[in-house]
């Protein structure tokens, strides 16, 4: 099921209708909201001659498609690294010209046959490259759908290639249909850190997202007096050892939320509560971005923890 995308879907079922189908799309929008399912069900649409999208197939077409047995779609992603056992950093050329190949042998005359990259952004220069070459000499009804969270790292001359669909977060109540629907329990104080994405509600509750915000709820209980370290330090134990990747960015995103809406929520209509506002905004903006250098550096995540929870209570005891 796809929920919250009616832009997208009607944009594509227009030109199914009116049979001016462009050979190349390009999703953009955060991760998580739906972007890789809708190219999956673009694909199911052309390949099976519908006039519009079916957000809820259930025939063979569709079961192929999503078993990745449907010889008439090409799905491109990063791959393995067989030594490694881990995926490679980037989408290879290698994948790309074996695009061709496949085009000549994935259906018959007059047939649809589609292609899903996804991440378009994490292909190497010469794959991005070669992709190109595909889109401004595109094969006969070949239609490209590009999955992209961050468009701007793409060729220029990819971008202008394709037509643009931009994937909207979804609103609170079309995000908790969309995470009922995929029978998520998420607890309702944690949909807005899932900040509209269904994908980000997923990994909230695999991540035992509940007991991480019920961590650092026991970790701020005391505000705007000195906040519980016994508490931060058991959150610590939680979610700072290396291993707990996953963890960590959730208690970071938690935890920057928190400060965002303590911004929001004061507003601005005096000096002192716009000052206020402001150290609340800042607090926010230096935990993403201590928490992105303390992972990219692989500094100490127990420390990036005192330093977020310092920054919040230092802000609430000035707010008080």
């Amino acid at each position: 099921m796809l929920i919250g995308q009616d832009e997208a879907i009607a944009a594509f079922d227009a030109a199914l209708t009116a049979e001016r189908m462009h050979h190349g799309w390009l999703l953009c929008g955060p991760r998580g909201i739906g972007k890789a399912r809708f190219a999956r069900l673009a694909s199911h649409a052309l390949l099976s001659a519908q006039d519009r999208i079916a957000t809820e197939p259930q025939d063979g077409a569709w079961r192929r498609i999503e078993d990745g047995n449907e010889p008439r779609l090409t799905t491109i992603e990063r791959r393995l690294n067989e030594k490694t056992g881990k995926l490679r950093v980037q989408i290879d050329v290698e994948q790309i010209r074996d695009l061709r190949q496949s085009f000549s042998l994935s259906a018959g005359e007059g047939e649809w046959r589609c292609v899903i990259v996804d991440c378009a952004e994490e292909m190497n220069p010469s794959a991005a490259n070669a992709l190109l070459k595909l889109l401004e000499e595109p094969p006969e009804r070949i239609a490209f759908f590009l999955v992209t969270h961050a468009p701007g790292r793409l060729l220029p001359t990819i971008r202008s290639r394709c037509r643009v669909l931009d994937f909207r977060p979804l609103e609170e109540v079309a995000l908790a249909r969309a995470v009922a629907a995929l029978g998520v329990e998420l607890p309702p104080a944690l949909l807005p850190v899932a900040r509209g994405s269904p994908g980000e509600a997923v990994r909230l509750a695999s991540e035992d997202g509940a007991a991480i915000m019920a961590g650092i709820d026991a970790v701020l209980a005391p505000l705007p007096d000195r906040i519980d370290r016994a508490a931060l330090h058991k959150l610590g134990d939680a979610v700072a050892p290396a291993d707990k990747d996953e963890s960590f960015g959730i208690a970071v995103r938690i935890a920057t939320d928190i400060a965002a809406r303590r911004a929001c929520d004061i507003g601005g209509t005096t000096p002192a509560e716009r000052a206020n506002g402001a150290r609340w905004a800042e607090a926010a903006m230096a935990i993403q971005s201590d928490a992105a250098r303390t992972r990219a550096l692989n500094l100490d995540r127990r420390q990036a923890l005192l330093d977020t929870f310092a920054r919040i209570e230092e802000a609430a005891r000035r707010a008080s």
